[in-house]
């Protein structure tokens, strides 16, 4: 069963993509997505979070327009425990860079569909990799 309480951040600028994946997380019972279209929102709003985030979904297009240091800076921040990172050739997990042996950075070819969705949330999901989010109000 689905943690509801999973916070979820979503990063593409094509509002159909965000639409189609934001779609899929809900038929899986995460309801806790917040769509962003830029990399500004993005930054905005892990700028000001209270609480840790469990997954980032992005394009990309999006981290490589952002320059490198950006990029890894968004890909070790702290307060993010997982990312899906989309449009590579094959599916890869390997853990964050200073950060937790439970924290895993998922890159997938093309945008994420329900069943990729559906494997990596087993994975996030666990309880021993969901963050404090019940401690914490959103």
């Amino acid at each position: 069963m689905a943690n509801p309480w999973l916070r979820i951040l979503l990063v593409d600028e094509d509002h159909s993509t965000r639409m189609n994946i934001e779609k899929n997380l809900a038929s899986l019972g995460y309801h806790r997505v917040a769509p962003l279209s830029s990399l500004r929102e993005l930054l905005m709003i892990i700028d000001s979070a209270l609480c840790t985030f469990d997954l980032l979904i992005i394009n990309e297009a999006i981290l490589k327009r952002a320059g490198p240091i950006l990029d890894q800076g968004i890909r070790g921040y702290p307060d993010i425990r997982h990312s899906l990172i989309y449009q590579r050739a094959s599916l890869h997990f390997s853990p964050f860079v200073d950060y937790s042996t439970s924290a895993m950075n998922f890159t997938l070819s093309g945008p994420p569909d329900r069943d990729a969705i559906s494997q990596i949330m087993a994975f996030i999901d666990k309880p021993a990799n969901i963050s404090t989010a019940l401690k914490t109000p959103a």
